[in-house]
Formats: C-alpha cells, sequence, structure tokens
C-alpha cells in the first residue's frame, strides 16, 4: 500500500497549499496545548483523503476517553513526510511523538536508537494477534520498535476485467493452468502493440510477489539463513516459467517495467480494455471505484488468484504502524495513545475507513470486515500463509529482480547465471 496515484498526490498538494506545510491539520488545532493538567503529544502522518479523517476520528475517541491528554495531527505531503521523518529521527530533535509510518523504515531507523521499545506487556498481545508478517521489520535484536495497522498483502487477490470475461463466455480460473491457458488463449497482440494482455503480472510489486510466492507454495525457498539464495532447482524453474509466459507465450510484455509512464497494469486495467487479469492488492479496489468511477460488480472484480504450488504461501514485507519517537517527553502518554488506535475493534473500524486488511487477526476474522469490504473474502482465508519477506531493503530487491528479469527476456541470458547474478547483487547490498 506504499504506492500513492497522482489523483491522490493531487489533492494532498491542494490540501497542503490550503493547510500550510508542517501546520496541524485544521481539525487538529493545538490552541488548547498547555492547558494545565493536560499533556500534548503530536501525530505525524502524510497527507491522504480517506486516513486523515479515520486519524481524526480516532484522536476524537481518544481525548474522550482520556481527557487529560491532547492529540495533534500534523500531515504533510507525501514526499515531504517522509523527507521530515528521516531528518527529525536522524538527528533525534523535534519531530512527533508519534509517527504513522512505512513498516521497512524501521529497518533502518530501529537500529540507531530513534524509536522507543514497545513496552514488553503490551506488544506480547500484538505479537499473539498478529500474522508472521506485519511485524518483521519492526523488530531488533530481540526488541520490537512499532506496531502494525495493516496487512500489507501484494498477493492473492486478482483483479478481473468482468465485461470481457463476459464477453468471451468464459469463468474466472480457480487453479494456476486455468489461469494461465486462459492467458494464452485470449492474449492477443501485433508484434510490440498488444490489444489484450491475457495476465499482466509484470510490475514493480507483481513481478517479485508472484515469483516469491511461487518458489513458496512449491516447497522451495530464497533465503539460507540470512543471504539470499534464488539460483537453486525450484528458484529456476519457476524464474523460468515467468519469462516463457513473456517471451514464448505472449500473455503480456514487459511494458509494466520499461514503459516510460507511470501507469501500472492495474490502472490500465481500470482506464482501458487492453487487460484481462491483474494481480494485485486489495487498496486497488477503492481506487478504481473512488478515482476511476467504477462500479465493482459490473465494470471489474477481484477475485482469488491461484496459487502455482500446492502451498497457499505467499511473501508480504510489514507495512503501515505507529512508532514512538525515543526523544519523546511524553512517551507514556504516546504509548497510551498507540495501544488506544491498535485496539482490535477500535483498529478494525481504521481498517475499514482507509480499506486496509487488518494485522490483528481478531480484526480481520470479524464478520464486520466482510460486510464492509465482501472482495476481502479471498485473501482474509489466505492470511496465515503470509512468510514475513526478509529483513532487508525491499525495493532493492523489486529493483534487482526487475532487471534481472529484463535481461533474461531482452538479452536471452540463461536463467541459472542472471539468478547467480541477482544473489551476488542482492548479498553485497544486504
Amino acid at each position: 500500500m506504499k504506492k500513492f496515484t497522482s489523483c491522490v498526490l493531487a489533492v494532498a498538494l491542494a490540501a497542503s497549499l490550503l493547510t500550510g506545510c508542517g501546520a496541524p491539520a485544521a481539525n487538529s488545532d493545538s490552541s488548547a496545548a498547555g492547558k494545565s493538567g493536560t499533556t500534548t503529544i503530536t501525530l505525524w502522518s502524510h497527507i491522504d483523503e480517506n486516513w486523515n479523517p479515520a486519524q481524526d476520528k480516532m484522536i476524537a475517541d481518544f481525548e474522550a476517553a482520556n481527557p487529560d491528554i491532547k492529540v495533534v495531527r500534523e500531515s504533510f505531503p507525501y514526499d515531504e513526510f517522509e523527507s521530515k521523518t528521516q531528518t527529525s529521527l536522524l538527528s533525534k530533535e523535534g519531530g512527533a511523538d508519534v509517527y504513522q509510518l512505512w513498516g521497512g523504515w524501521a529497518i533502518d531507523y530501529a537500529k540507531t536508537g530513534a524509536f522507543s521499545p514497545v513496552p514488553d506487556t503490551y506488544m506480547e498481545k500484538v505479537k499473539a494477534d498478529s500474522y508472521e508478517p506485519v511485524i518483521g521489520s519492526f523488530g531488533y535484536n530481540g526488541k520490537y520498535y512499532g506496531v502494525p495497522l495493516e496487512f500489507n498483502i501484494e498477493y492473492g487477490g486478482l483483479l478481473v476485467n468482468t465485461p470481457k470475461f463476459k464477453e468471451l463466455g468464459i469463468q474466472y480460473p480457480t487453479t494456476w493452468d486455468d489461469m494461465i491457458n486462459i492467458a494464452k488463449k485470449n492474449s492477443s497482440s501485433d508484434g510490440a502493440v498488444y490489444h489484450l494482455r491475457g495476465l499482466d503480472f509484470v510490475g514493480w510489486d507483481t513481478l517479485p510477489y508472484t515469483w516469491l510466492s511461487m518458489i513458496l507454495s512449491s516447497g522451495g525457498k530464497y533465503m539460507e539463513g540470512d543471504k539470499f539464495n534464488f539460483n537453486n532447482p525450484v528458484g529456476v524453474e519457476t524464474m523460468q516459467k515467468l519469462v516463457d509466459y513473456v517471451a514464448v507465450d505472449k500473455i503480456t510484455n514487459l511494458d509494466g517495467l520499461t514503459n516510460a509512464s507511470d501507469t501500472e497494469p492495474y490502472q490500465k486495467l481500470f482506464t482501458s480494455d487492453e487487460e484481462l487479469m491483474v494481480p494485485r492488492g486489495p487498496w486497488t479496489v477503492s481506487e478504481g471505484i473512488n478515482v476511476d468511477g467504477l462500479e465493482y460488480g459490473k465494470d471489474f472484480e477481484y477475485v482469488a488468484m491461484p496459487f502455482y504450488g500446492s502451498q497457499k504461501l505467499f511473501a508480504a514485507e510489514t507495512g503501515w504502524g505507529l512508532a514512538v519517537n525515543a526523544s519523546s517527553k511524553n512517551q507514556e502518554a504516546a504509548w497510551k495513545f498507540v495501544e488506544f488506535w491498535t485496539d482490535p475493534d477500535r483498529v478494525l473500524d481504521y481498517n475499514i475507513a482507509c480499506g486496509m486488511v487488518p494485522a490483528s487477526k481478531t480484526a480481520a476474522h470479524n464478520p464486520e470486515l466482510l460486510k464492509a469490504m465482501p472482495y476481502l473474502e479471498p485473501l482474509v482465508n489466505i492470511l496465515d500463509g503470509g512468510k514475513f519477506i526478509g529483513y532487508f531493503n525491499t525495493d532493492k530487491l523489486k529493483e534487482n529482480v526487475k532487471n534481472t528479469f529484463i535481461d533474461i527476456v531482452n538479452n536471452k541470458t540463461p536463467v541459472a547465471e542472471a539468478l547467480e547474478k541477482l544473489d551476488s547483487t542482492m548479498n553485497a547490498e544486504k
């Protein structure tokens, strides 16, 4: 869920002009700070038209239950938020008391002492109610330095072009072979120009997550201890399959990785008739409805993506969560706010408002979740199969997998040779 569309960023930039960069949100007026007996803490987040109202409701509920603590939300355009967060945490000066941050950032900051460790008793409750991937990046040297708000899942769901399936008179796939056969039969192109991509898995996130699930679901692995090892029989076999889908079967092409535009395959499914099936995370559903004005069930649907192997396993990275600044003078109040927010019943409402898959097992299996977001059903059923992707910079993995795949397809580099180079590059950068 880390990627944001230009439309959302445009809203964010417009909002920043109204509120002023770095200023508290309009409904988070800090004028009450300093009242006798009141502790004021700050929350930093990025500007988001869905998330910010949900944050404000959480703040209002917390303040009503804790009248001696006031929370001031300060939200910034995404790039500015990332920069300000980095500056404040590395300098250990200023910044917020509480950060809503991307889980992967914790890998960089936890070892610097920038975050306050999660209180042990609270963390035990979090661990007992959390799926494996959602806390992975927050751990360091036996302690945890943040708590999860979501399960960032990018495998298991398939966006489908509903009108095109009806036009072709075919059913949605239920097995991997079925999915590939549908893609092969219905893809069409004139040379490099595609009229219809049957299964467009070639994207920054979708390519690596599809590959990793193929490896894991086949009983394989891609790491030996803390070292990458893609160049093994399962890694080679599954990468060769993906290459053949593009180079031989031509169910899609490399546009999702090489196209100069920022249009991702799922966006093409929403805005053109060039895509039949696209694997992607569930957050795309709300974009299709709210940004592109599509009707769910008529214009597109989100269905279960079959697994390549016999085991329903997939890799996931730690998504959005909350962390407390180690430099905060109000850590007790800050952790009280964080614990209030992550209560399974409260965080469920937040997840629904933000279109997130819950990190909490209790929240994920609450019937209210599927009442609000019925399209999540295929994912809720497989969350236990999620494996933490690993304690490393995932952007580097995605970049290197992209370069490796392009090299194999375009230059016909032998797969084993290319994966040996991938292992060497990743292990050198780790």
